[in-house]
């Protein structure tokens, strides 16, 4: 069951992260370039690592406490 935890924890964050990634990426583009263009590979990358990281820590506090 923990396991399982951790994946939708993951999951979650990941989803998350991509938005929040996917959403500052437009705006900044918009902004300072005039056009909306998406770089996909760097959100998709940033959200992997805040999705695999964050509830790692997470885990990795409990488990210390």
């Amino acid at each position: 069951m923990k396991f399982w935890n951790f994946v939708l924890n993951c999951l979650i964050v990941g989803v998350i992260a991509f938005a929040a990634g996917l959403l500052v990426n437009f705006l900044f583009n918009v902004i300072v370039h005039g056009s909306a263009i998406v770089a996909w590979g760097a959100t998709f990358r940033i959200a992997v690592v805040l999705g695999l990281v964050i509830p790692l820590a997470d885990l990795l506090k409990i488990k210390s406490d």
